[in-house]
């Protein structure tokens, strides 16, 4: 019987060892999962932060974009007009109306030209792709002031709505001015 006291007393150490390690591997395990959903909360807090501010750099190279587009395509307009303004002289010289009538309507067949018009010295609608226009006041549907610039220029009608104006130029006097009225089309970057 006494050597059974002692394989017991073995036994029973043997059996409590495992125990003290079960609670060590539980709070280790316990302290590792609130180390593990510790850094997956950061990370994820990090991670909405990151896309945060890749929205904001998204948005602001968007409107930059948007800008130059729109720079760039009011200066093409700008520069599409002059030939337009010599072609429209040329047949004015001559006295040939209807070819003037026909380029005219041609243009605006073309994405966002809306009207244009040809205004006399008196700031009378002489021609217009609106024939409603004809013979009234310029004043009527524009304002005036775009009319007396001796170049060619841009001006902001109403939201993305531009108006150009051209002044058409004899040998010895203005023959009239040109009015392109242009519906500026909305960036689409996505």
């Amino acid at each position: 019987m006494q050597e059974n006291r002692p394989i017991d007393q073995q036994r029973l150490s043997q059996q409590r060892a495992p125990m003290v390690s079960r609670k060590s591997l539980l709070i280790v395990i316990v302290i590792s999962l609130v180390l593990l959903s510790g850094l997956w909360i950061w990370k994820a807090v990090e991670l909405g932060r990151v896309r945060s501010e890749n929205d904001m750099a998204y948005k602001l190279l968007k409107r930059k974009v948007s800008v130059q587009m729109d720079s760039s395509l009011k200066s093409q307009l700008l520069l599409l007009s002059k030939p337009f303004v010599w072609a429209i002289r040329d047949k004015m010289i001559s006295g040939n109306r209807q070819d003037i009538n026909i380029y005219m309507n041609q243009m605006v067949k073309e994405r966002h030209f809306e009207k244009i018009s040809i205004v006399d010295q008196r700031n009378v609608i002489l021609l217009s792709t609106d024939k409603k226009e004809e013979g009234k006041p310029y004043s009527t549907f524009y304002n005036d002031s775009f009319l007396k610039s001796d170049s060619t220029k841009m001006y902001t009608q109403s939201g993305r709505t531009i108006v150009i104006t051209a002044p058409i130029l004899g040998l010895d006097k203005r023959l009239g001015t040109l009015s392109i009225k242009y519906n500026m089309p909305n960036p689409t970057l996505d």
